[in-house]
């Protein structure tokens, strides 16, 4: 079969989109996670992997292994970040700009190019031959391409990990945007042939390795909140 990254024939690998490591949290004593489907006519799981799909070879498994153990490391203190307050503004620094920023945009690309339902909503089109050829290459890009911004989902003080969501697209002014959650995170990309919004270009991770993160109480973000009662009514929840 096709490697979707390299474009060889070889053998594939079971690959993660969101990476293994990000639903640790979720992981009851057995090792399984609750899958609550959005679709009313499936039946919720309790899967005891991370969703995977046969989309990469060894070589390009190893090759972006790399980048999601360092981002595991900064997720969970393995490196030292300086952490500046500024009223509810959350100011990061002392990030690799191309490690962090290459494992966010593998993980925008590999929701692009899955064929499962829960990424049915990251549609690429031209941006994903781009993208594929960042990655492929180590290419991070000038801090103004694909620029994306990170809120941190917070429910009584708490900031929520152990929470997976579907994958949405919104727009942002002329532009089109991929919301993800997981890691406790919002995570909002810019995916545009345009200039991004200037505020969205300062917030995100700059080649200083510089990250601005704005916290959003769970409750605020009407997307999760719309998904939560639609899952209720269905009686998925």
């Amino acid at each position: 079969m096709t490697c979707k990254l390299c474009k060889k024939e070889k053998d594939l690998r079971q690959s993660h989109i969101i990476p293994e490591f990000m639903y640790t949290s979720l992981y009851d004593e057995k090792h399984r996670f609750h899958e609550i489907s959005t679709d009313k006519n499936k039946k919720n799981r309790l899967p005891q992997k991370g969703v995977r799909e046969r989309l990469l070879c060894n070589d390009c498994e190893q090759q972006l292994s790399k980048h999601e153990t360092y981002a595991s490391l900064v997720f969970n203190g393995g490196y030292s970040l300086k952490i500046r307050n500024e009223g509810r503004l959350i100011h990061l620094e002392g990030l690799e700009y191309s490690k962090f920023k290459l494992f966010a945009l593998s993980i925008l690309w590999r929701a692009g190019v899955s064929n499962l339902d829960v990424f049915s909503q990251i549609k690429l089109g031209p941006h994903e031959e781009i993208l594929r050829k960042m990655v492929l290459n180590n290419d991070p890009g000038a801090d103004d391409i694909y620029p994306f911004i990170l809120s941190p989902i917070v429910h009584e003080k708490s900031v929520q990990e152990a929470l997976i969501v579907k994958p949405t697209w919104t727009r942002l002014g002329n532009h089109y945007a991929y919301r993800f959650v997981f890691g406790g995170i919002a995570w909002v990309f810019v995916v545009s042939s345009h200039q991004a919004p200037k505020e969205v270009i300062g917030a995100s991770i700059s080649k200083e390795g510089k990250i601005t993160m704005l916290p959003w109480a769970l409750s605020d973000m009407k997307f999760i909140v719309k998904m939560a009662q639609e899952l209720t009514q269905s009686g998925k929840l």
